[in-house]
């Protein structure tokens, strides 16, 4: 029950820090969000725009009560959510190739991250630190990676609801949330990552990556699911 109120609140907030994009003008901007904003200002708020809609209708899609009292409001919930996915997932591959440069160009100006009260020669670079795109090649890989599995999973939780095999769908529908719930995740580990590594480059490509834990997670539940299901069976067998 803790568990699931954290991350209740950890993507309701997420969502909501998430919706200042859509301000005018937009406030409390790092250099590298201000740089993919001024590229890519459409696509970018499409990507997010799909982020905040998913983060929180994904939320209902566990709900054990609705799926039974109100299974239409269900239905119709994920009908927006695989929406959402399709509209931030396509959003996402198209900003993938200049997530290298937004990436160097905010290290450049040592405004990659927060790092208030962290000297930046304690993290590991410095105002005569240069960095260039290519270095991050692998950041890009597993940003794209990530929008990929992001709209495989939901499709498949999407073609078996329609085949209706709901247990499949349900496993699907966790696996594309645990992706959807990346947006949390890779706020909370860059600086970790950036205080125990103290090298930006492999800081911030372990957070690009860092939704293969989610994952991770997201399978072992699975399989604990599943075998307690398997056990309780045998139990009730004859």
């Amino acid at each position: 029950m803790a568990a699931r109120g954290m991350m209740w609140s950890l993507a309701l907030v997420v969502a909501f820090v998430a919706a200042r994009y859509f301000l005018s003008p937009v406030p409390w901007l790092y250099r590298m969000q201000a740089l993919a904003l001024t590229r890519h200002p459409f696509w970018l708020r499409l990507h997010i725009a799909g982020g905040i809609v998913t983060l929180t209708l994904g939320l209902f899609q566990f709900m054990a009560s609705l799926r039974a009292v109100h299974p239409l409001v269900h239905r119709n919930l994920g009908r927006l959510y695989v929406a959402a996915v399709l509209v931030g997932g396509i959003a996402g591959l198209r900003l993938t190739p200049d997530t290298c440069v937004f990436v160097a160009d905010a290290l450049n100006e040592g405004k990659g991250f927060d790092l208030s009260p962290l000297s930046p020669s304690f993290l590991g670079y410095g105002p005569s630190s240069t960095y260039s795109p290519s270095q991050f090649f692998l950041v890009m890989l597993g940003f794209g990676t990530l929008a990929v599995a992001w709209l495989f999973t939901t499709t498949a939780a999407l073609v078996r609801a329609r085949q209706r095999q709901f247990d499949q769908h349900q496993r699907w529908m966790t696996r594309s949330y645990s992706l959807t719930f990346a947006a949390v995740t890779v706020r909370l580990v860059g600086l970790p990552f950036l205080v125990l590594t103290r090298d930006p480059v492999v800081a911030i490509t372990c957070t690009f990556w860092s939704w293969v834990l989610n994952l991770a997670v997201a399978e072992w539940l699975l399989r604990r699911q599943q075998a307690g299901v398997a056990r309780r069976t045998v139990i009730a067998s004859p």
